[in-house]
């Protein structure tokens, strides 16, 4: 019976630490669905607050950007392109300690500046930040587009 009290503790901690498990999900979740809306709504200053100061931005197999200044360059760079269309869908969230991964899919549907509509669909990859604050930020973003597939969203 000694065993009952510290069996107690053990439960109960376990069951916070689920609690704070789901909850730092959820709040990832949150945090990606900004982004999304932030993107679908062509908010420059929205899309570039969901980055942490230092973030690095790359996309395929061009090279890294780093830091919001020069993401923001990037993002004003592409402004003439308009995304009608954003599905971002997560396979995988994986939180360890205050960094957080998210692997998933997503399309876009995009205007160009010629008008021509296309949609455009790869995989992504977020690793997350925990900020002072609490907050998530996006420390990495990586999105590669691929041909066909992924997902069909």
């Amino acid at each position: 019976m000694k065993r009952a009290p510290q069996t107690a503790v053990f439960v109960l901690w376990l069951c916070c630490q689920t609690a704070w498990a789901d909850s730092v999900g959820e709040q990832i979740i949150a945090a990606l669905e900004r982004y999304r809306i932030a993107v679908l709504e062509l908010d420059i200053d929205g899309e570039v607050a969901s980055f942490a100061e230092d973030a690095e931005l790359s996309q395929g197999n061009e090279p890294t950007v780093q830091g919001r200044t020069t993401i923001r360059a990037l993002l004003q760079s592409q402004a003439g392109f308009k995304v009608v269309g954003y599905d971002l869908r997560t396979a995988a969230t994986r939180v360890q300690g205050l960094i957080a991964i998210q692997n998933g899919f997503y399309s876009q549907r995009i205007i160009s500046p010629q008008h021509e509509s296309r949609i455009v669909k790869g995989v992504f990859e977020v690793q997350w930040s925990r900020q002072p604050d609490g907050s998530w930020l996006i420390g990495r973003l990586y999105t590669e587009q691929v041909e066909g597939d992924p997902r069909k969203p």
